[in-house]
């Protein structure tokens, strides 16, 4: 044995090539241009399926199902009375028969313009000579086909609440005030 250390080459050690670490880098925030772009992406497709909803659905409006015309202001005796009766409001019954019922009376028509069969329910607005409007009358008809046509003739009689003391006498005009159509499995 020597005392001699054993000789150790003349090494360099290699370090490996590592890319440094960096900073975490916090995302971009949408900026105003990115914004629009996506806000109008959004409007695209709120668009897109309303149309799709719009032509599935059949796009039809039920208020072009229903016409009213006409409209007169019509007092009628009472029905009650027999023929040849007079009136007598001192008899014995309750009823007053002496009273003439006052109506505002029309002419209406539905026509089932839709695939399958349906109930319709109908707001008539009464104006008068001003355009104000006077009162409201209800109409309907139920299990109306496909095709078929319903004509009758609605009123507004003397129970129909009139607005800022109007009478049936003030109505001028009519107008179809909304359409409720509801299509029926049958």
């Amino acid at each position: 044995m020597t005392d001699q250390m054993p000789q150790i080459p003349g090494v360099t050690p290699l370090i490996p090539d590592v890319t440094p670490h960096r900073p975490d880098v916090t995302p971009k925030r949408l900026g105003g241009r990115n914004a629009l772009v996506a806000l109008g992406v959004v409007a695209g497709l709120l668009v897109g399926a309303g149309v799709t909803w719009w032509a599935v659905a059949g796009g039809d409006d039920a208020m072009s199902h229903v016409e009213i015309s006409g409209g007169k202001l019509a007092k009628e005796r009472n029905d009650l009375l027999d023929e040849g009766e007079q009136c007598d409001d001192r008899d014995e019954f309750d009823y007053n028969d002496c009273d003439a019922s006052t109506t505002y009376s029309f002419d209406y028509e539905i026509t089932n313009k839709g695939g399958e069969p349906a109930n319709y329910t109908v707001i008539v607005n009464g104006f008068d000579d001003e355009g104000d409007f006077v009162g409201q009358a209800y109409v309907s008809s139920t299990h109306l086909g496909p095709g078929e046509t319903d004509s009758a003739e609605g009123d507004f009689d003397e129970y129909v609440e009139l607005a800022d003391k109007h009478t049936l006498a003030d109505i001028d005009s009519l107008r179809v005030a909304h359409v409720e159509r509801l299509p029926l499995a049958n």
